[in-house]
């Protein structure tokens, strides 16, 4: 597949957090996503985190009195019940009894938010907050899920994430994205934010950093040079996979070449179980 021939390093004009992250990780993903803008179909841990979101925003709309746990089941309830009308989610589960096992591991993975934090002693600064910067070679562009100002005025970036936590020592490249907004959160606000958050509510688990100004000047700096690579790479057209344990969750697996079968009649048989290790 390449690229259509009015593709060029000129319509890279905004990257947002999230693709910074896809091309950070994986070349050929961010292709798949942002290039070839290839459909994904929904799964059942993205409906989750979906309506999670978007039920815990909604927790937030409430006086700080009425944010119980059974609010927040009534919150997720009428947010699938709209979300299950749109097309893209039609079809998830092939029957009732799938749909409703699904709502009620839903339910559990919310309930664990109230083991993290107290509702009622959060005043959300701003929450799915749009924010648009210019750095000059590239517009950011994302929305932000919450942040907090805490009673001694410093700010907090949070991020809810419905999967369980990886372990510590792999947890450091998912703040990636959240670096992106503290420092989008700097130029909008003039101030530095001191804490990111990564709430995983699948594991009732927390991580979280302190940030300083040079975390940020580096993260400017970084998301520059991406911006050259990825200009770089549209510009020749090469996007490589860069395989990693996430691939088991990704998906374009079926169709990347990391994981293509080598031609039969080239390749000897026994060179297939190590290419076949060095793909996963």
């Amino acid at each position: 597949m390449s690229l259509s021939a009015g593709t060029s390093p000129a319509t890279l004009k905004t990257l947002s957090p999230s693709r910074a992250a896809n091309f950070k990780q994986c070349p050929r993903l961010y292709r798949f996503r942002s290039i070839d803008r290839l459909p994904e179909t929904i799964t059942e841990h993205q409906a989750r985190g979906t309506a999670a979101h978007l039920a815990l925003e909604r927790l937030f709309d409430l006086p700080a009195g009425h944010r119980t746990a059974d609010r927040l089941y009534d919150l997720f309830r009428e947010v699938w019940t709209e979300l299950r009308a749109v097309p893209e989610y039609a079809g998830l589960f092939g029957t009732i009894d799938e749909e409703r096992d699904w709502g009620l591991k839903s339910l559990g993975v919310i309930a664990n938010y109230f083991t993290l934090e107290d509702p009622t002693d959060v005043t959300p600064l701003r929450r799915e907050l749009e924010m648009t910067e210019d750095l000059g070679e590239i517009g950011i562009h994302g929305i932000l899920d919450r942040l907090d100002e805490r009673p001694d005025g410093k700010l907090v970036i949070t991020d809810y994430k419905t999967g369980a936590a990886p372990a510590e020592r792999y947890a450091l490249p998912a703040f990636f994205a959240l670096k992106i907004y503290a420092m989008l959160v700097r130029r909008r606000f003039e101030q530095t934010p001191a804490e990111l958050r990564l709430m995983y509510l699948g594991s009732s688990t927390v991580y979280s950093i302190r940030v300083d100004d040079g975390m940020l000047d580096g993260i400017e700096r970084q998301l520059l040079a991406l911006t050259k690579a990825i200009r770089r790479a549209i510009e020749q057209d090469n996007f490589p996979p860069r395989p990693s344990i996430l691939c088991g969750w990704c998906s374009f697996r079926d169709i990347c070449p990391a994981f293509a079968d080598p031609p039969a009649e080239t390749t000897p048989a026994e060179a297939l179980p190590v290419l076949s290790a060095a793909a996963g």
